[in-house]
């Protein structure tokens, strides 16, 4: 929406497009300023229709307080946590079992990461073989979801 004032360099504030020396009393009120005075009240009484205070539009503006800003903040955190981390970019923690993507295989399996003296390797399930002994090439993995547990539903 376009604006309705506007300052000037004294700070004065006056209608868009529209000197102060037009809009002090007793200046004349030409036809094109009597119809941008009825645009601006014809907006003001669009803006008072909607019931807001000026504080409620001034929380709208604020985007960082909006519920919709924290619950796309929470959204990012979430995908931030479950998305597939590439392998190359860093490898898993511990020997948790992590759901495993693979280059040359399109089915995701639940797999783990071990490592030892000479390196590390993933492993499918609890198979003693690697992944790459079996011919599968881990691409990225990411963490197991939390088991189900009736209380949380």
């Amino acid at each position: 929406m376009n604006r309705l004032t506007q300052r000037n360099e004294q700070g004065r504030w006056s209608l868009q497009g529209f000197s102060w020396d037009e809009l002090h009393s007793g200046a004349v009120i030409s036809p094109r300023l009597a119809e941008a005075l009825y645009g601006a009240l014809c907006k003001l009484k669009d803006y008072e229709d909607t019931g807001l205070s000026p504080q409620d539009v001034e929380r709208i503006n604020d985007f960082e307080k909006t519920n919709t800003a924290q619950l796309l903040k929470k959204l990012a955190e979430l995908k931030a946590k479950h998305r597939w981390i590439l392998a190359e970019e860093r490898l898993p923690n511990g020997r948790d079992y992590i759901l495993l993507s693979f280059e040359n295989f399109s089915i995701p399996l639940v797999g783990r990461y071990e490592e030892d003296a000479e390196g590390g390797a993933f492993y499918v399930g609890d198979d003693e073989d690697s992944c790459a002994s079996q011919g599968l090439y881990v691409n990225a993995w990411k963490p197991l979801p939390e088991p189900y547990r009736a209380e949380d539903v």
